[in-house]
């Protein structure tokens, strides 16, 4: 990160949890290909396995939906508003924040050049799974942790979505578990980043912000949360989400359990070092934490050699 964040980091005590709107890959959170084919079977022509079809709603639109002529454009209107991939995608675009780790022994060139953006004042800091878990002994909120796995999003499932109409989608839990799945999966372009990723449980959420958690009881389709009018997510005072952040929550964290060093860049100068350390001391942290990248040394070889 630059030392911009990280000074607000420690004058916070926040770890920032960006909602997933906001990064880089367009497709986060969402289906794979094969696994979204497979969620068609089931939509508003087939009632089988759904726990809306004794919503009013959902009879109308059927109504609706059953008269359509059949055809290319009918099929588009399926899967762009009764199915629960739509479902899928308007909880994770907003109620989804996480924040995200590269778990390797070696420090890599390509995530200091891509998030440190080869600034001389940028920083890293290196920590455990177990110490990650462990600072978060003070947040209000729920934490998920875990690994994220790689797919090839053409030819292969998410995992949970493999025989989606046989899940019984009248469970909670298991609802709960489609929609986690898709945030812990990516393509494969990204598996050099080698991600470990912290979610704030989607019942935390609910719970602070929309003063209940997910239920069977709650309909897919007339609840105004899961409206396909998307002006219900702006911020008016009828809006439901109103209250939810647009681009991220700060969540409590201990920095003394969270931070076992802090690397300063492969391409520090001899000035960063001594203000860093002070920055540290400042903080009530161990200015001794603070060393140099493992990469500026290979870096300085090069440059030798060129």
């Amino acid at each position: 990160m630059h030392i911009d964040k990280f000074m607000s980091m420690l004058k916070t005590q926040f770890l920032y949890f960006p909602k997933i709107t906001v990064f880089n890959d367009k497709y986060e959170g969402e289906l794979s290909d094969k696994s979204r084919t497979e969620v068609y079977k089931t939509n508003l022509l087939n009632d089988k396995n759904t726990p809306i079809e004794q919503d009013d709603v959902f009879r109308t639109r059927k109504k609706d939906m059953d008269e359509y002529p059949d055809g290319l454009e009918k099929k588009q209107r399926l899967s762009l508003i009764h199915s629960f991939d739509a479902l899928l995608t308007r909880f994770s675009k907003h109620l989804m924040f996480c924040n995200c780790w590269f778990l390797r022994d070696n420090e890599s060139h390509s995530m200091w050049a891509e998030y440190g953006d080869k600034s001389p004042t940028s920083i890293a800091i290196q920590t455990t799974v177990g110490d990650l878990i462990n600072s978060f002994e003070l947040t209000e909120f729920d934490i998920h942790i875990g690994t994220v796995k790689y797919k090839d999003y053409e030819n292969e499932h998410i995992e949970g979505y493999e025989d989606f109409t046989s899940i019984d989608l009248n469970k909670p839990e298991n609802v709960l578990q489609l929609f986690y799945a898709p945030i812990m999966q990516k393509r494969n372009v990204y598996a050099d980043e080698h991600e470990v990723r912290a979610v704030i449980s989607f019942d935390s959420i609910c719970n602070k912000y929309l003063d209940r958690i997910y239920t069977s009881d709650i309909p897919f389709y007339t609840d105004n949360l899961f409206e396909y009018d998307f002006s219900l997510f702006n911020v008016r005072k009828t809006n439901i989400l109103k209250d939810i952040p647009k681009e991220g929550l700060n969540i409590n964290v201990n920095l003394g359990t969270l931070i076992k060093t802090v690397a300063m860049s492969p391409y520090a100068n001899g000035y960063f070092d001594e203000p860093l350390r002070k920055l540290m001391d400042d903080n009530n942290l161990n200015g001794g934490m603070v060393r140099i990248s493992q990469i500026a040394e290979v870096l300085e070889k090069v440059s030798l050699i060129e």
